[in-house]
C-alpha cells in the first residue's frame, strides 16, 4: 500500500446518547487519520451509516428509542452494513448475559465505562488497519482489472506488428510486463522483450531457445501453459492464463499471460506472441486475504483454546513457513513456557521437536528467542540465518548439533497478546522451502497472531462466564429448595403461634414475636420470590398462564386487594375504567396482580399524606392501556431510564428505590406482548404506563393484528 493511500481520514462513527461521553470519545480518538462522526441515537447512527462508508463503529449499548443491540441487529442484516466492526460501550449492562448478547448480534468487543484511552485507541487502531487493507485490495483488483483490460487493448494492437522493429522497441518500454514470440509448435524464442531480465533477475542472454519455459516455469504451471499456447496456436484464438516463473534469488513470481496466434505462410509453422504482465503484489495479497479467512474460520470453531492454536499451527504449514512450534504461558507455573503444538509436512519431525522441548525445558533468563519475546512483548524477525547456533535458545535446547536437520534458513517469533497479557509465542522458521522472511511476512503473522490472541482470550473469557452461569444456576437451586422450603416451616410455624390462644403475663408478648416473626419470614419469601422471577425473566423462562380476564376485574382486584394499604397511609385510590367495560385481555391473572401490586404499592408508599392515585384504563385498537397516576415526588430524569433495570435505586438523599419489583414488571408485561414505560414530572408524582393484548371474542387468544397495532398507543416519553 502506498502513503498516498493513507492521507485521506477514514471515517469512525461514535453513538452514545450523552453528548459529554461523545465529547470524552472525540478526545481519545482525535487524529488527522480519523474523520469522527457522532449520532445520538441509534435512529440517526442508522441513517449514517446508509449514506457513507465506516471503518468502525462505537456504539452505547443503553439509549433511549433503539439499544444498542438493535441497531447491531439490524446492521448485521444488511449486507452493506454487516462487515462494519462494532465496538460497544456500557457503563450499566456489565451482567455477562448483555456481554453474550453483544457478541451474539456481532460484536468484535465489549469495553466497560470508564474507558481505559490507550486500549481504545488501540483497538480502533487495529480496526482501522484492517479496513483499510480491506480497501487497498479491492482498489488493487480494480487496478488489475482495467490493467488486463488496457494490456488486452494494447497487445491486440501490438501483435500485429511484431516482426516490427518499430513493436519491439515499444514493448521494450513496458515496465512489470515481459513481451515474447515463439514458434508455435516448438516454443523456441524469437524475441524477448529487455524487462525479461529486469523482472527475474538474469542477464539478457539467458532466455534463447525454449529456455525461459522449460528452465524458468514453475513446475506445477507448466502443463497448464503450454496447453494455453498450444490452443492458441490450433484455434487461431487468443487465450490467457496466470502461472509462475522461478526468480534468479528463488522467488516465485505469478503473471498473467495473453497469448495470440499468427500465421505468416501456409508452409511455416505459425508464430505466437505473448505479453506477460507481473502479478505477484495481486497475487500475494488475494492468497494473504485467503488465507486470513480460513484462520477466522479455524478461530470461529467453539474449541477450547489449546486445541484452537494447534489447529491454527497447522494450517500455517506450509502456507506461510515449513515449521510452526506454539508455546503456551502458563499461568500455574508461574508464567513459564510449554509446548502446545509442532506443525511440519512430516509428521516425525513434529515428534522429534516436542521429544527435543522436553529434554531441554525452557529458561526464562534466555537471552534471545521464546524468553526474550516474552520479557519485551516485541517480535523478532530473521531474514538469514548463517548460524545454527540461533536456534539453541528459541527452541529451548542447548546443543544445536541435534538441530541442524532444521536446515532453518529464516525465522521469526510472534507474541500472542490480549488485554496486557501474552498468552503463546508462535515460532515460524523457513527450511526446505529456502523461503526468507520479510517485513511483510512479519505483518502477516503478527496480524494472525493478533485474531488468535482474541479468539484465545474470548475462549477464556466464555469458559470464566460459563463456570459463573453454573454457579449461579447451583444458587438457584439452592434458593428455591434448600431455602424455599425450611422458610415455609417457619411461616407455617409462625402462623400457628400467632393464632394459637395464650394467657398469662407472656401472652401479649409472646403473640408480638410470633407476628414479627412471620412478617419477617413472609417478607423473605417475597424477596426469594421475586430473586427466582428476576432470573426466569433474564433467562426468558418466565411461565404465565394465558387465559381471557375482563380488564375490569383486574382494576377491581387491585382496588380490593391494596385498599387498606392506602386507607392505612391515608391515601385516597380511585379508579376509571368505563372505557373497557366488556373488554377482555388475555393474561396470567395472578401475574398482572404481580405488576398492578408492585406499580401502585410504589404509588402508596411515595405518595403524601390525603394525595390521590388513579387508575386509568383505556382501550387502543387491539390493546388495553393501564396507566397508574400518583402525588408523589417524582422522578428525577437521569434516573427515568433506570428505574426498570435490576437491582437499582435512586441516590441516596431521595431515600427511595425499587429494587427488583420494576424489573419484574417490565418482565412480565413483556412476556405478555405489551410494553411498559413511566412518565414524569419531579414534584408533581409520576404514571406509570402498560399495555395488554386484548383477547379475540372466541377463541381467547391473541388478536391477529397484534404485531402491528396500537398506532395510537402514547408512545413512551424520551
Amino acid at each position: 500500500m502506498t502513503a498516498s493511500h493513507h492521507t485521506s481520514p477514514v471515517s469512525i462513527l461514535l453513538v452514545d446518547d450523552h453528548p459529554e461521553n461523545l465529547v470524552a470519545l472525540k478526545a481519545i480518538l482525535s487524529s488527522p487519520d480519523y474523520r469522527l462522526v457522532t449520532a445520538t441515537s441509534g435512529e440517526e447512527a442508522l441513517a449514517l451509516v446508509l449514506g457513507e462508508d465506516f471503518a468502525v463503529i462505537l456504539l452505547d449499548v443503553v439509549m433511549p428509542g433503539m439499544s444498542g443491540f438493535e441497531v447491531a441487529k439490524y446492521l448485521k442484516q444488511r449486507e452493506r452494513t454487516r462487515r462494519i466492526p462494532i465496538l460497544f460501550l456500557t457503563a450499566v449492562a456489565t451482567e455477562m448475559g448483555q456481554i453474550y448478547k453483544a457478541y451474539s448480534v456481532g460484536a468484535v468487543d465489549y469495553l466497560i465505562k470508564p474507558l481505559d484511552p490507550h486500549a481504545v485507541r488501540a483497538k480502533v487502531a487495529v480496526l482501522v488497519d484492517l479496513f483499510r487493507q480491506r480497501q487497498e485490495i479491492e482498489r488493487q483488483a480494480q487496478l488489475l482489472r482495467e490493467t488486463e483490460r488496457r494490456e488486452y487493448e494494447l497487445r491486440l494492437a501490438e501483435l500485429r506488428f511484431a516482426s516490427d522493429k518499430r513493436y519491439r522497441k515499444l514493448v521494450e518500454g513496458i515496465d512489470h510486463a515481459i513481451a515474447w514470440s515463439a514458434n508455435a509448435e516448438t516454443l523456441e524464442l524469437h524475441f524477448v522483450s529487455r524487462q525479461a531480465g529486469d523482472v527475474l533477475g538474469y542477464a539478457p542472454g539467458r532466455f534463447s531457445g525454449s529456455d525461459l519455459w522449460h528452465r524458468h516455469l514453475h513446475p506445477e504451471d507448466q502443463a497448464l501453459f503450454l496447453a494455453t499456447c498450444r490452443t492458441a496456436a490450433a484455434e487461431g484464438t487468443d487465450q490467457v492464463c496466470n502461472h509462475r516463473l522461478l526468480a534468479a534469488d528463488g522467488r516465485v513470481l505469478w503473471f498473467h499471460t495473453g497469448v495470440s496466434t499468427e500465421r505468416v505462410a501456409a508452409d511455416i509453422s505459425p508464430e505466437i506472441h505473448g505479453i506477460s504482465i507481473d502479478i505477484t503484489d495481486l497475487k500475494r495479497a488475494e492468497q494473504t486475504q485467503c488465507f486470513l479467512a480460513r484462520v477466522s474460520s479455524v478461530l470461529a470453531e467453539p474449541l477450547e483454546h489449546r486445541k484452537t492454536l494447534a489447529a491454527l499451527a497447522r494450517l500455517v504449514v506450509p502456507q506461510l513457513a515449513d515449521w510452526c512450534i506454539v508455546d503456551t504461558v502458563s499461568e500455574q507455573d508461574g508464567g513459564g513456557v510449554r509446548l502446545l503444538a509442532a506443525a511440519h509436512a512430516d509428521p516425525t519431525k513434529e515428534e522429534w521437536a516436542r521429544q527435543l522441548a522436553h529434554r531441554y525445558p525452557f529458561h526464562p533468563d534466555q537471552g534471545c528467542g521464546v524468553a526474550r519475546v516474552l520479557r519485551s512483548g516485541t517480535s523478532e524477525l530473521y531474514p538469514d540465518v548463517f548460524d545454527t547456533r540461533w536456534v539453541a535458545e528459541p527452541l529451548t535446547a542447548e546443543h544445536p548439533e541435534i538441530l541442524r536437520a532444521l536446515g532453518a534458513v529464516s525465522y521469526m517469533i510472534v507474541p500472542l497478546q490480549a488485554r496486557g497479557r501474552i498468552l503463546a509465542v508462535i515460532t515460524l522458521v523457513s527450511s526446505e522451502s529456502r523461503r526468507r522472511f520479510g517485513a511483510a511476512d512479519l505483518r502477516l503473522v503478527e496480524d494472525v497472531a493478533s485474531r488468535a490472541a482474541l479468539a484465545v482470550d474470548n475462549t477464556r473469557l466464555y469458559e470464566e462466564a460459563r463456570k459463573a452461569t453454573q454457579a449461579r444456576d447451583e444458587l438457584l437451586a439452592v434458593v428455591s429448595h434448600d431455602l424455599k422450603n425450611p422458610l415455609s416451616s417457619i411461616l407455617m410455624g409462625a402462623e400457628r403461634l400467632r393464632k394459637m390462644t395464650l394467657t398469662g403475663e407472656s401472652a401479649t408478648k409472646t403473640q408480638k414475636i410470633a407476628a414479627s416473626i412471620y412478617g419477617a419470614a413472609s417478607s423473605m419469601d417475597r424477596l426469594l420470590g421475586d430473586l427466582l422471577d428476576a432470573e426466569r425473566i433474564q433467562l426468558g423462562r418466565l411461565p404465565v398462564d394465558l387465559h381471557p380476564h375482563a380488564a375490569t376485574s383486574l382494576v377491581s382486584d387491585v382496588l380490593e386487594l391494596l385498599e387498606p394499604v392506602s386507607k392505612e397511609k391515608q391515601v385516597d385510590l380511585c379508579a376509571e375504567a368505563d372505557s373497557v367495560t366488556g373488554v377482555d385481555v388475555l393474561c396470567d391473572r395472578e401475574r398482572i396482580l404481580q405488576v398492578f401490586s408492585n406499580l401502585v404499592g410504589n404509588a402508596i408508599k411515595f405518595s403524601p399524606k390525603d394525595a390521590r392515585i388513579t387508575l386509568r384504563t383505556e382501550r387502543h385498537l387491539d390493546k388495553v392501556l393501564f396507566a397508574i397516576t400518583d402525588q408523589g415526588p417524582g422522578i428525577a430524569p437521569e434516573e427515568r431510564s433506570r428505574i426498570f433495570d435490576r437491582f437499582w435505586q435512586a441516590k441516596e438523599s431521595a431515600r427511595r428505590g425499587w429494587g427488583l419489583g420494576l424489573a419484574i414488571a417490565k418482565g412480565i408485561v413483556e412476556a405478555h406482548g405489551g410494553t411498559i414505560w413511566v412518565e414524569s414530572e419531579v414534584g408533581k408524582g409520576s404514571t406509570f404506563f402498560f399495555t395488554l393484548p386484548i383477547a379475540t371474542e372466541r377463541s381467547g387468544t391473541l388478536s391477529p393484528s397484534l404485531q402491528s397495532g396500537a398506532e395510537d398507543i402514547p408512545t413512551p416519553a424520551e
